[in-house]
């Protein structure tokens, strides 16, 4: 048992109780509903031998029952009656007199409240999504609500406050995947919290498409933390799609026989803040399709993308804050002349972007150097797509140096098909390198040319 207070719903056992208690009023009648309850405590959980856990029990009950206005004459008996027997206070004895008292005291005023008159009778309804929306394979056309919300995620696709606005009143398709239950009532079974899955498509309607063509669609990308997919979980509730005027369009579940489901992304409909949306989530996952390029930035925000790699997870906890900057500042000082020496010899700079510009790696003749991707978007195959169309461009014979334990640089290497030549000696793109002795080294080339193309 866990207790943080000498509060009646302080504990882990009548915060765990909640959630059954209004399943089984919300399922059964009173009388059916507390005896379901008494007997899925006493087979689950403890009887009256466990003082303190059967305190929690009953009054957790008494003042569920209270608050919804349902509390019975017996249930009101038996929790008064435990208080003024001081049933189950050698718990609270054993942590101090100060303790003792003061359950004492919150006891006393809970004696007063379940002997008050109780508020009138309420509807109950458990805090779960209690149903399953939608048919797998359904795509639902939802209409976007933008107007006077911020838009929060700039930083993964560029757009102007101005720009989000005017997307409001259009729509956007999504299919169902699946709908399942996170959790299941032990008392009432059939009572669960559903979340549905859902597969967003790219593009924005003006209206609610007539039979569209839904086997060209696109998958849009939903960016979170360092997961990226078409997929996402929301509330399995009708209610907010009814607000957002949605239409189910057809049902094509043929077109998941191949989509894989890559859990992480979730979009909250019910939540509307400043700083989250939904919609920012919506739009922000349109329109990004990666594409490898010859780099048109500025030097400056170039090294902008090699620091935010290099330190993205390097953070030494055996140094200071200023011994990890110190650190930090050497590294990116070697990483800045090392392209900037590439550049004066006539290299050049390509990129990867998504939404944006994410990585960047130099060529200069043969020699592929300098790969850094972003840490959010790293293991998400941004680093095999640049890595590739560095080769492709810098053509037969191309070549880039890696440390013997850079083992990420190597699968990506192996897994592009490039044969592999033991070589001493090289200084690489890899951060630690620098600061390593250096041993052997292992070159990779093209074993032969693929062509030039210009994206991903």
């Amino acid at each position: 048992m866990g207790t943080w207070n000498n509060g009646i719903e302080a504990n882990d056992t009548a915060m765990d109780l909640q959630t059954e208690y209004a399943a089984a009023f919300f399922r059964y009648d009173v009388e059916e509903a507390l005896e379901k309850i008494d007997s899925y405590v006493r087979r689950e959980m403890f009887d009256e031998s466990d003082a303190a856990e059967w305190c929690n029990y009953i009054y957790s009950l008494a003042d569920f029952m209270w608050k919804k206005g349902i509390l019975t004459d017996s249930v009101r008996n038996k929790a008064v009656e435990m208080i003024d027997g001081e049933f189950g206070l050698d718990a609270w004895a054993e942590a101090g007199q100060k303790a003792l008292e003061n359950r004492k005291k919150k006891l006393g005023e809970f004696r007063e409240k379940l002997l008050s008159p109780q508020p009138p009778k309420k509807k109950i309804k458990p805090n779960v999504q209690t149903e399953r929306i939608f048919a797998d394979g359904d795509i639902v056309a939802v209409r976007l609500q933008t107007a006077g919300k911020q838009y929060t995620q700039a930083n993964r696709r560029p757009l102007s406050e101005e720009e989000f606005h005017g997307l409001d009143g259009k729509y956007v398709l999504m299919q169902l995947v699946h709908c399942y239950a996170s959790w299941t009532s032990r008392i009432v079974p059939e009572v669960k919290d559903y979340w549905a899955c859902f597969r967003l498509f790219d593009g924005f309607f003006d209206t609610v498409p007539e039979n569209p063509d839904v086997s060209g669609l696109k998958d849009a990308m939903i960016h979170q933390g360092v997961q990226m997919s078409s997929s996402f979980t929301c509330e399995s509730n009708l209610f907010y799609f009814k607000k957002r005027d949605y239409k189910v369009i057809c049902n094509r579940k043929d077109l998941l026989a191949d989509f894989v489901v890559r859990e992480g992304n979730a979009i909250y409909w019910a939540i509307n803040r400043p700083e989250n949306n939904p919609d920012s989530h919506l739009v922000a996952a349109m329109g990004m399709q990666i594409k490898c390029h010859e780099y048109n930035g500025t030097l400056e925000d170039a090294f902008a993308i090699c620091r935010l790699a290099n330190r993205y997870g390097r953070f030494d906890y055996r140094l200071s804050r200023e011994e990890n900057e110190e650190k930090y500042a050497r590294e990116e000082a070697i990483i800045r002349d090392g392209i900037s020496s590439v550049l004066l010899r006539g290299g050049k700079i390509y990129a990867i972007s998504f939404g944006r510009t994410i990585g960047i790696v130099t060529v200069e003749g043969g020699h592929i150097d300098n790969i850094y991707i972003e840490g959010q978007y790293q293991k998400n195959g941004f680093g095999t797509r640049l890595m590739e169309f560095a080769f492709s461009v810098a053509g037969q014979g191309a070549y880039i140096d890696i440390p013997e334990s850079c083992a990420a640089l190597k699968r990506i290497c192996e897994k592009i098909g490039l044969e592999r030549e033991e070589k001493g000696g090289f200084v690489c793109w890899f951060k630690e390198a620098i600061y390593r002795q250096k041993t052997h080294y292992r070159r990779y080339a093209l074993k032969e040319t693929k062509g030039k193309y210009n994206e991903l």
